[in-house]
């Protein structure tokens, strides 16, 4: 290795010690920046909770904390993935070390980018590894958090901490909605067990079992609603014609997917910071969807209160938005998004009330199929 080559590698043992501890310094600040993107992401998910009935509060913490896990990781891997050459390295050294672009110039002369005699080329080299011999990387680079991204946390954490500590009304909503579904799946079982208890002891007969699970059915049966279908109907035809639409989009594939919640999420998102982010151009676009989403709701049954209530909103807040008084259709969003939650809700009821209508119809085709052998 000649006196140049040797000049060279030291240079770059200089620059990767240094990279190493730039890496390790931007650590203390990208995971506390990642974190408390999770901490945002987790108190929008807490807040919305208080406006429809998502999930539990202790569901809602792991989901948070995995949030704020995802976070301080993706932070890490900006910090210590992110692509560092030498040239990159070169300029943010002389400008924090203030080397004047020494080290760019020697890395540039290294790399044959620049050319210099060989005198010129051992002069700088040797006067770049002087001034980097000087250098105290622990003092100029010192491991400590910046404040901006911890006094976000602290800030975030605390907002979380309290939306935790208050009362949420939608657990009530989703208590009541768990003990309907789980009154509903101890009937069957009971229903189920009775009959098969009963022709395993002999006190019941094949036909009798069958005709306690009918029983049972027939009461399951009182608790279906006619006019879910109908809503679903027009949740479909909405979500076509909002399908369109990349501004839409994503609310008419939850819509087709059956997730009315996910979709009145997405929708209300457009009554708060993601509305005032749209220009003129795409407020008429959504009023347009908006629109045509109400009348494929009138198509479907014009005379089911529901979807009465939510193409009425729909449209008005697409008005709103024509006439340009965007806080009155912010309103009539928010208003919709609910509506549209209540809907869903029904639909998943009714839906419920189905599959278990099934199960009842299955157990009773295997008891007879047992009392014919």
């Amino acid at each position: 290795m000649t006196n140049l080559e040797s000049r060279i590698s030291n240079l770059k043992t200089y620059l990767r010690r240094w990279g190493l501890r730039l890496r390790l310094a931007e650590s203390l600040t990208w995971a506390p920046w990642g974190g408390a993107v999770g901490l945002g992401l987790g108190l929008t998910l807490a807040l919305a909770a208080r406006l429809w009935p998502l999930m539990m509060a202790r569901r809602l913490a792991g989901v948070v904390g995995l949030l704020v896990l995802v976070g301080v990781t993706a932070g890490l891997a900006v910090a210590w993935l992110w692509p560092r050459p030498s040239f990159r390295l070169a300029r943010v050294f002389d400008r924090r070390f203030g080397l004047a672009e020494r080290l760019t110039t020697a890395v540039e002369v290294g790399a044959d980018r620049l050319r210099a005699t060989p005198a010129m080329a051992q002069a700088q080299l040797t006067d770049t590894l002087n001034a980097a011999a000087r250098i105290d990387p622990r003092a100029m680079l010192p491991l400590r958090a910046s404040r901006r991204p911890l006094l976000a946390f602290c800030a975030l954490a605390t907002a979380l901490t309290l939306s935790f500590w208050l009362p949420n009304p939608q657990e009530d909503a989703l208590l009541q909605r768990a003990a309907v579904r789980e009154a509903e799946r101890e009937m069957l079982l009971q229903a189920l067990e009775e009959a098969t208890a009963a022709l395993d002891e002999g006190r019941a007969t094949p036909e009798e079992a069958v005709g306690a699970l009918s029983e049972a059915e027939r009461a399951l049966a009182e608790l279906q609603d006619p006019g879910a279908a109908t809503a679903r109907e027009g949740l479909d035809r909405a979500a076509g014609e909002m399908a369109d639409s990349e501004l839409t989009r994503d609310i008419a594939e939850s819509l087709s997917n059956g997730d009315y919640q996910e979709a009145a999420q997405a929708l209300a998102a457009y009554s708060g910071a993601k509305g005032e982010q749209l220009t003129r151009e795409e407020e008429l676009e959504l009023a347009r969807e908006l629109a045509q989403a109400a009348e494929a709701l009138a198509e479907s049954d014009p005379d089911l209160a529901e979807q009465l209530a939510l193409g009425r909103l729909l449209s008005a807040a697409a008005e709103a938005i024509e006439r340009g008084d965007i806080a009155e259709a912010r309103e009539a969003i928010g208003q919709a998004a609910q509506q549209m939650g209540e809907t869903g809700e029904r639909v998943e009821r009714q839906e419920a009330v189905e599959r278990a209508l099934a199960e009842l119809q299955e157990g009773r085709e295997q008891i007879a199929q047992a009392g014919s052998t």
